[in-house]
C-alpha cells in the first residue's frame, strides 16, 4: 500500500444508512466510500460553523 494512501477502516453500517449512503452514491456518481466522506465532512463543517455561532 501506498504511504499517501489511509490504510482501509472496516465500517459496519446499519442496513438503513448503507441503502440511503449508496443511493446518495449513485445520485452523485460517487463510490460509497467518497460518498462517506463528502458526507463526514459536510457534517463536521457544520459543527464547525455551530461552534463559531456559539
Amino acid at each position: 500500500m501506498n504511504k499517501s494512501q489511509p490504510k482501509p477502516y472496516p465500517m459496519r453500517l446499519e442496513p438503513e444508512l448503507k441503502q440511503w449512503i449508496a443511493e446518495k452514491a449513485r445520485e452523485g456518481d460517487r463510490s460509497i466510500n467518497a460518498e462517506i466522506n463528502r458526507q463526514l465532512r459536510k457534517a463536521k463543517e457544520s459543527e464547525e460553523q455551530q461552534k463559531i455561532k456559539e
